[in-house]
């Protein structure tokens, strides 16, 4: 059984022909470019997609095969992007010593200050510049950065997470 790194993850849509912006990582984006396939996790399970083709600057805009229009493409808005562990090199992986901040967060009901209740943290993903919280909210996978900046309080009695997001973060 291989590990997983995330190295990224998928935005939105873009265009009508099944192409995602993606984000990757800086220390991964050679790697990115160089891969022939990422995964994708789609209902817990890690999943191959295989890369058609790689364009644009800031934001990467990705083809994978398979993914032939708009709606298939809908389907994987917002998913973290994964390399088996064994397929990096030494030097892009991150040192097992650095631990995440928020893991302890996972099952923490996260509250926005003015959206209310936004649904349970399920997993947090470690990525090089920040922590990100993944919680379903309206029927999907969304990822919210544990920053320090828009979390307001964490009460561990109540198990829950107070944050202040910005205006249109859950719609990414």
């Amino acid at each position: 059984m291989s590990n997983y790194i995330q190295i990224g993850f998928t935005k939105k849509t873009h265009g009508i022909g099944g192409e995602l912006k993606v984000v990757v990582e800086e220390p991964y984006e050679d790697i990115f470019l160089e891969a022939d396939r990422v995964f994708l996790e789609i209902k817990g399970v890690k999943q191959p997609y295989f890369i058609k083709s790689i364009r644009g600057g800031g934001d990467l805009i990705v083809l994978f095969e398979d993914v032939a229009n708009r709606e298939e493409a809908l389907t994987l808005q917002s998913r973290a992007i994964f390399l088996p562990e064994n397929e990096l090199p030494e030097e892009a992986l991150i040192p097992a010593e650095e631990t995440s901040e928020h893991a302890h967060l996972v099952g923490y009901l996260l509250l926005d200050q003015a959206l209310g209740p936004i649904g349970p943290i399920t997993e947090v993903i470690e990525m090089p510049q920040q922590e990100m919280a993944v919680v379903q909210w309206q029927g999907r996978e969304v990822l919210v950065p544990l920053n320090e900046q828009f979390i307001l309080a964490v009460e561990e009695k109540a198990k829950t997470v107070r944050m202040d997001l910005p205006e249109g973060l859950l719609a990414l």
